[in-house]
């Protein structure tokens, strides 16, 4: 599992005040960027991104607004 560069053409780069998990934007922990993609492996080096943020304070934004 490495990363070949693909990841880029998914790659976003910027996002609105809302949130980048909200905006259903995941990030890959190997590629080390957030990709708009649908699946839940990246296509790029194949692991598994992430869908929620890890930070209490994140975790909790994601709630409220997901409630909204």
């Amino acid at each position: 599992m490495y990363c070949n560069n693909s990841c880029q053409k998914f790659k976003v780069t910027s996002f609105s005040g809302k949130g980048r998990y909200v905006e259903g934007q995941k990030r890959c922990p190997q590629c080390e960027v957030f990709i708009l993609w649908d699946g839940l492996w990246c296509p790029c080096c194949g692991r598994l991104l992430r869908t929620k943020p890890r930070a209490k304070k994140l975790k909790r934004k994601l709630a409220l607004n997901k409630n909204r």
